[in-house]
């Protein structure tokens, strides 16, 4: 019975026609202090005083309590969905709960397109296209918006004059919004391949919501002023993060190549060293081939931290002599893989340092 009302009011809604006092409005959220949340929101709101419309469209919504959650998040097999509320729901929300900032722009469009908006976006709706497989720079809440705008409103977004949002690659994009002294910032740089490095076009960087609200509100004739539904509260800085990756990997490299120069590293910490580098290899190598994460393929850091190194590392820690041409060759990945992940994002050496001189000290060890 839900299924049948849900259905028919999706229907209807898709039917019904925008009056001449209708807008189409761009909302643009700004970023959580949570991760899913930490490179803002963007809503598409129609409202129509006339026919009592209001309904303010969302993608990149997902249901925590679907079924193996986590695996499928992990596996990139996650569905997403596109959702819709009241604008009045979607304002208190941010505001109570959130404390996310809203800025609103009224996008400038003639009838045929308002409504041909409205249809496309209650079509998506419908029970057989709600669900779309999420990509974090070619598909979320931001480009499907954008999407909808340029496929209904052709010509409007002129992408050449926008210098401010060219230049960049989606990763540097993305780091904009993350702590630089922060592991999940680390992790994520670990996570992401060659494909992240990419330079965006104008058009491609609005993957994040405040980009795609400053070409909005630098096309043609699309959108009138921003306007400021309310303003977040403002966020205290931080100081420099003692217990962040700088200092703690910065702690084991000096901690390795000490004892390494004093000859006194004992077997169970080269076990422990090349077991954990070598599972996390394992693990970005997984990110890489086994998932639908595209972006996570052709990961230098795999080259940088070696998956082989576990389980090998249970014999030739023992006796590194007998196991001199394996510890060369991971010693040139190492440096090949250090240089590139520097490239891509300097503080991932960090992670490679203490395997990197330990692989120096073992190689030079002599019968």
């Amino acid at each position: 019975m839900k299924k049948f009302l849900f259905f028919l009011l999706i229907t209807v809604a898709a039917k019904a026609q925008l009056s001449s006092k209708a807008e189409v409005v761009l909302v643009t959220v700004a970023p959580g202090k949570e991760l899913h949340s930490a490179f803002g929101h963007t809503i598409l709101w129609i409202n129509d005083p006339t026919t009592g419309i209001d309904r303010a469209y969302s993608y990149g919504t997902f249901d925590f309590n679907t079924e193996n959650f986590y695996l499928k998040f992990l596996m990139g097999t996650l569905p997403y969905t596109i959702s819709v509320h009241s604008m009045q729901d979607e304002f208190n929300y941010n505001l109570q709960y959130e404390k996310r900032g809203m800025i609103a722009q009224k996008l400038e469009l003639d009838s045929l397109q308002k409504n041909a908006i409205l249809q496309d976006l209650e079509t998506n709706l419908l029970p057989e296209n709600r669900e779309y497989a999420y990509k974090f720079f070619y598909d979320n809440c931001s480009t499907r918006i954008r999407d909808m705008i340029e496929k209904n409103a052709p010509g409007k977004y002129l992408w050449h004059a926008n210098p401010t949002l060219e230049g960049k690659s989606y990763r540097d994009w993305m780091n904009k919004y993350l702590a630089p002294n922060s592991w999940v910032t680390l992790g994520m740089n670990l996570a992401l391949g060659t494909p992240s490095n990419v330079k965006a076009t104008a058009a491609q960087s609005c993957y994040l919501p405040d980009n795609l609200a400053a070409a909005t509100n630098l096309s043609k004739g699309l959108s009138s002023n921003p306007v400021s539904l309310f303003d977040a509260e403002a966020v205290d800085i931080k100081g420099f993060d003692f217990t962040g990756p700088y200092v703690i990997l910065s702690l084991l490299t000096l901690l390795v190549g000490f004892l390494s120069f004093k000859n006194a590293f004992p077997f169970a910490a080269d076990l422990a060293l090349f077991t954990v580098i070598g599972l996390l290899a394992w693990f970005i190598f997984f990110l890489g081939t086994a998932t639908n994460h595209e972006v996570m393929a052709y990961n230098p850091a795999s080259l940088m931290l070696f998956p082989l190194n576990f389980p090998l590392v249970i014999w030739f820690a023992r006796n590194p002599v007998k196991w001199k041409f394996y510890i060369h060759m991971v010693t040139v990945f190492s440096v090949i893989g250090i240089i590139w992940c520097g490239v891509q994002f300097w503080p991932m050496i960090f992670v490679g340092l203490p395997i990197f001189i330990r692989l120096c000290r073992l190689s030079f060890i002599k019968k």
